[in-house]
């Protein structure tokens, strides 16, 4: 059997080894994504015009005293 610390290593060089060659083969491949659009939002938010106030119009129900 062999010695705890010799099967932690083992197990951390494994891990290194996978971990590198996905590394590699993700650096080979690039990114899939390539579109220069916000991946976030697919509708462009609308904005007021540039120097016009929004306006808000709020109507009142006159009341007649009862």
């Amino acid at each position: 059997m062999t010695s705890p610390v010799a099967r932690i290593g083992a197990f951390v060089a494994g891990l290194l080894a996978v971990f590198g060659i996905a590394f590699g083969v993700g650096v080979a491949v690039g990114p899939w994504d390539v579109d220069t659009a916000p991946s976030h939002s697919t509708h462009q938010q609308e904005s007021p015009q540039q120097g016009s106030p929004q306006q808000h119009v709020t109507t009142e129900v006159p009341h007649d005293g009862h």
